[in-house]
């Protein structure tokens, strides 16, 4: 495989992959078998150790030292390379046990600094992240740490700040990675020092990040004291003390307990949507209920606010969003429509409410999609054909083939093809 002709939504899943992502969950994502994937890691790792090949290394097999020597100078092993090879084995051993003693070392450093801030201790964990930050300036989980930190503590300005910077630097490492199969201070065999996000993670973040600030701006200067009352009682919902429960069972033994404070959110109406969408920029508890009440309202604010969730890439909140969106169904795709009329470098982390055009089926709908197929990133015109695919209609043919050629093939268009070109000769 040829890594540098690759499109960047094809080596997307690889880059996820890599950072250590779950292979059955990339997989499913991306539309390719786990074997596909695991497949594309051997190549790009057999790629990198044949260009490691070209530099000085011990021949391969046991060379005797009395033998001539490899290298074809005619002397024999012991006079010419052999004291180079056996020096070049000693560097590299002690090399890599140094560099695996930092790793960990790094590693429970970044632990403790997840610490402080699952313990809300914002302010430690950032002057805790950001010493660290100059000597591990590249490892991205640390300035993550900072940039969530920040947002926490109601500093959104200088979350966006972080997440840009990042972003900028994971384009720019992505382009790098394509062109030599590894990172700028990173070896592909050994524990690397820094730890790169795709650039798709650092948007969402900058993404959340700029949301926060937006919602930050609607809250109310003046509060509603009983919407307020209500907001910190589903706030309880993070409280480890009172909910130790995790997981699934922890989340519905939450919603037993907040049922009632839940339903008088409902109750309030969309008065109550500024004081929510605080709560949603977080990954806690308290935010996993906020699609479910926004549903309730159905209002223009609260649709909008349903996709500018989906888009955060939070495992439930924003699975639950582009759920509410689809139980909507022909009333969110003029909504959806104009999510793509704006913000468009935010269009990468569309795809969940791409796939949702494709789940509601309805006229608008297709014809939305249609259009779609004629974006500039590669990334959404995949998904726009897989979602066109679900509607069984071969009128979609010609476009679709069209614009898989334009993007170079991707593997959800090209099964959506396949899937509409058999209905056509089943015909």
């Amino acid at each position: 495989m040829k890594f540098n002709t690759l499109s960047e939504a094809e080596f997307e899943p690889l880059l996820q992959l890599l950072q250590g992502g779950d292979p059955e969950v990339i997989a499913r994502h991306f539309g390719i078998t786990k074997k596909e994937l695991f497949q594309m890691r051997d190549d790009l790792l057999a790629q990198a150790e044949r260009e490691r090949e070209k530099a000085v290394a011990p021949p391969p097999g046991k060379v005797g030292r009395n033998e001539p020597c490899p290298c074809g100078s005619g002397k024999k092993y012991k006079q010419c390379c052999l004291k180079k090879h056996e020096a070049a084995g000693h560097a590299n051993d002690t090399a890599l046990k140094a560099k695996q003693k930092e790793q960990e070392r790094l590693v429970k450093r970044i632990e403790k600094a997840f610490s402080l801030l699952g313990s809300r201790q914002y302010d430690e964990a950032i002057r805790f992240v950001s010493k660290l930050i100059e000597r591990y300036p590249n490892e991205d989980r640390l300035h993550d740490i900072a940039a969530t930190s920040h947002l926490y503590a109601g500093n959104s300005r200088k979350a966006i700040e972080i997440c840009k910077r990042r972003l900028d630097v994971a384009e720019s490492e992505k382009s790098f990675f394509i062109e030599h199969g590894r990172y700028r201070d990173a070896e592909i065999d050994k524990p690397a020092l820094s730890y790169y996000y795709p650039p798709l993670t650092w948007l969402q973040k900058y993404w959340i990040a700029l949301k926060s600030k937006d919602y930050e701006a609607l809250y109310p200067v003046k509060e509603n004291t009983k919407i307020a009352v209500l907001v910190r009682k589903l706030q309880t919902a993070d409280d480890p003390d009172l909910f130790p429960e995790k997981h699934s069972q922890g989340l519905e033994l939450r919603k037993t307990a907040l049922k009632d404070t839940l339903n008088q959110l409902e109750a309030t109406g969309p008065e109550s949507i500024p004081y929510l969408l605080p709560l949603a920029c977080k990954y806690s508890w308290a935010g996993l209920f906020v699609p479910e009440i926004l549903f309730a309202y159905k209002t223009d604010t609260a649709i909008r606010a349903l996709i500018d969730i989906s888009m955060f890439g939070f495992a439930y909140a924003s699975g639950a969003s582009l759920n509410f969106l689809e139980k909507l169904g022909a009333t969110a795709t003029p909504y959806i429509e104009e999510a793509f009329s704006k913000n468009k470098a935010f269009d990468p982390i569309k795809t969940g409410i791409v796939s949702v055009l494709g789940n509601i089926q309805s006229p608008a709908a297709y014809d939305l999609l249609l259009r779609l197929l004629e974006h500039k990133s590669s990334h959404i015109v995949n998904w726009a054909g897989d979602a066109l695919g679900k509607f069984d209609d071969v009128r979609a043919l010609p476009a679709m083939v069209e614009a898989n050629e334009r993007i170079g093939g991707e593997k959800m268009i090209d099964a959506a093809i396949r899937k509409l070109k058999d209905i056509q000769d089943s015909v």
